[in-house]
Formats: C-alpha cells, structure tokens, sequence
C-alpha cells in the first residue's frame, strides 16, 4: 500500500515538475530572446528577492501543515479551522512583507535599479498566501494540484507570449507569472470550501497569534534555507555587471527546477510516512531507506544527463550557444544528487516535529553558504557562487546528521 502512494505521489510530482520545466524552457527561450541578458537578469533578481521574502508568508506550514491535515482528515471541524487559520495568517503575513518591501524600496533606496518590477512582483506573495500544496499532501490528492498546476502555467506562457514583446515589457513577467497562479488557487479553494462544506471564517487576533507563536520555528528554518537557495542571485549581483549575472540566472533557472526533485520525494511519502511512524517505526525506517536509494539513483543519473546535455539545454533556453551558461550549469547539475543525501535527516525531524533542531541546522547551513558565496563570488564571479552552491549541500548533510546524532545521544 505505501509502496503504491509513493509511486502514486511522486509520478504525480514528476508530472507537476516536468510541466514546469517544459514552461520553463519555452518561456525562458522567449524571455531571454525578447527582454534581452540584462532585463533577464533584473526579472530574475527581483524574482529571487521576492521568493526570499514568500518563504515568510508559507510561515513553515508547508512543512507541517501536511501531516496536521493528514491527522484531522477524518475531523472535519478541526481540519476547518486549521485551514482557515492558515490562509488568514499566511494573508496577513503577505500584506505585512508587501508593506516592508515597499518602504525599503520607496523611503531607502534600496534594489533601485529593478524596483518598479519589484512592485509588480509583490503579487507572488498573495499568490504563495494561497498555495494549497499542505492541503494537498495531507489529503494525499497531489494529482489534483498538477491539474491546477497545469492550468496556472499554462495560462501564464499564453499571457507571455501576447504581453512581453520588448524589453519595456519586463516589469509584467513576475506579475504575469504570480496572478496566474493566484486565480487559479482562489478557484481551487472556492470549490473545495464547497465541496467538503467548509465555512470561510475569519480568524480572531489569539488564534492568528497562537499560530504564529507555533510555527515559529520551522518559520525561522525556513528563512534559512530558502536563503540557502535563492540568496545567490542576490549576492552576485554585486560583483558581476548585468550581463553576466543574466548568464548566470539563465543556468541556475534550471538548477533550482533540478534542485526541486529531492523535495518531491519528500512530498511524496511524508503524509504516509507520518502515518507509519506512529503505528511501526520499525516498518517506517524500512519504507524511508527504500526511498532514499531510489532517489539517490535517480538524482545521480539525472546529473549526468544534465551534464551530457548541458549545450543543447543552454540553446533550447537561449537560442544560442552561450559557454559560460553551459558551464554553470554543469557545476550546478549534482546539486539534486548532494541535496538528496538529507532525504532521511528531513524525514526524521518533520515527523518527530523537531523544530528547535531543524532551526539549527538550517541557520548554521545559511550562515556557511552566505560566506562561502560572498567571498568565492567577489574572487571568481559565478563559477565562484556555483561552486559555492555545490558545498553547501554536502555541509548541510554533515551539519544537519551531526545534530540528529548529537540530538539521539542526549536523549532528547
């Protein structure tokens, strides 16, 4: 039976992943061609400024709100009033990190080269608000979101293709790309409050403080890894000029879709994984192992592909031959590989709930990349920040198993 949801779940996630990328490469082709390397650039920077900011309005309940859902699914009242109260939260979060990056922008000057598209970026974060992926883990119906998924993007690679004709145009990319999937939730979510007789309420002020005092922790992890992730872009920016940084964010585009294939696995079997931990850990180590090796072969094999084929992956994005992209992409391409090696660490903690401990390692990790990324991208520019990027998830795995090891020998 776990054995059929995982296949289940993840060839639904594979699905999902291999829409956006098939998105991806034909609206990263059109985008490159028509906004040119330098505006590129800048619609990835500001994207990688917002996507650091969304991380705060997830609040962690991408991480645990999964196996919450998956514990109520048989109590209807409980599980209403956590999804109200995770929606109204994340709302709340979202026009509170609109409200600041404005005024960073507008009163301190701050990102003032691409701060217009920044405000039109700000849509992403109502857009992530709303992103249903915990109610679909802990219903164990991820198939229903590569079916909206499908649609978000779709719509937004035909909005793409009539709206974005000249490089004056770049500031509706991140706006087209985040209103596209905020409909299509706010769709979603009108039909399941429906379709299983929720009631929207409004949350009082104790129950919203009371949620962000619980989540708190994996919050604060999660800034840290997302800083891990998207923070690159940011820090290389400052050493490069733009044309190099549009070749660089042209390469990684494609490694943070690769770098999403460990965290469908963990997608895939969490919601059955937190099932099976509280009736057999026995069972339940035996299932995580089996996983982890598959995905191990899997990430590796796909790393090699990736470099076999890195020329022609950079040509079918850029419409050219562009060498230094190519070669980034090859440093980057084992990066799913090296990220998969956490697989049973991640797995542990978020069925246990170790929040303090996730916390650590996250912030210890962010800590070393942002070193390790800001001195080998001053000396060696983006070859720098891409190797950078590679250590960085082997010391996540080292960090992250000597704190569980650490966590087990005191018994906590």
């Amino acid at each position: 039976m776990f054995r059929g949801t995982f296949i289940k779940n993840f060839f639904n996630l594979i699905i999902n992943q291999g829409v956006n990328i098939f998105i991806a490469l034909l609206a990263t082709r059109i985008l490159f061609e028509r906004l040119g390397e330098v505006q590129f650039g800048f619609v990835n920077l500001a994207l990688s400024v917002v996507l650091l900011l969304s991380i705060s309005v997830s609040y962690g309940y991408h991480l645990n709100g999964p196996k919450r859902i998956a514990l109520f699914r048989d109590e209807s009242k409980k599980k209403q009033i956590l999804i109200n109260e995770i929606i109204v939260t994340r709302i709340i979060i979202a026009i509170s990190m609109a409200i600041f990056l404005f005024c960073l922008t507008y009163f301190f000057g701050f990102f003032k080269p691409y701060s217009t598209l920044l405000y039109y970026s700000l849509i992403l974060l109502f857009s992530e608000a709303l992103f249903p992926m915990f109610y679909f883990q802990g219903n164990d119906k991820i198939a229903w979101f590569s079916l909206i998924n499908i649609f978000a993007k779709g719509a937004y690679l035909l909005l793409i293709v009539l709206i974005i004709k000249t490089p004056n145009d770049a500031i509706y990319v991140n706006f087209l790309f985040g209103s596209t999937s905020f409909l299509v939730y706010i769709i979603f979510w009108i039909f399941i409050y429906k379709k299983e007789k929720i009631k929207w309420v409004w949350v009082s002020i104790y129950n919203i403080k009371k949620r962000l005092i619980e989540n708190f922790q994996f919050f604060i992890s999660s800034i840290a890894g997302h800083v891990s992730i998207h923070s690159g872009l940011i820090i290389l920016a400052s050493f490069v000029n733009n044309t190099v940084l549009g070749k660089f964010a042209l390469a990684q585009k494609i490694g943070l879709l690769m770098r999403m294939v460990p965290v469908f696995f963990t997608q895939a079997i969490l919601q059955k994984a937190t099932i099976l931990f509280e009736k057999d850990k026995i069972e339940f180590k035996i299932y995580v192992n089996r996983i982890f090796v598959i995905g191990l072969v899997i990430t590796f094999l796909m790393g090699l592909m990736v470099i076999i084929l890195s020329k022609w992956i950079i040509f079918l994005l850029a419409g050219s031959y562009v060498v230094y992209s190519e070669n980034i992409l090859k440093i980057l391409a084992f990066i799913p590989f090296l990220s998969m090696l956490n697989f049973n660490n991640m797995i542990e903690i978020l069925v246990n709930e170790k929040k303090y401990l996730l916390t650590k390692a996250t912030w210890i990790t962010a800590i070393i990349m942002l070193v390790l990324a800001i001195i080998s991208s001053y000396y060696y520019g983006g070859y720098g920040l891409s190797i950078a990027l590679v250590i960085t998830e082997i010391v996540s795995f080292i960090v992250y198993s000597s704190l569980l090891i650490k966590n087990k020998h005191e018994g906590v």
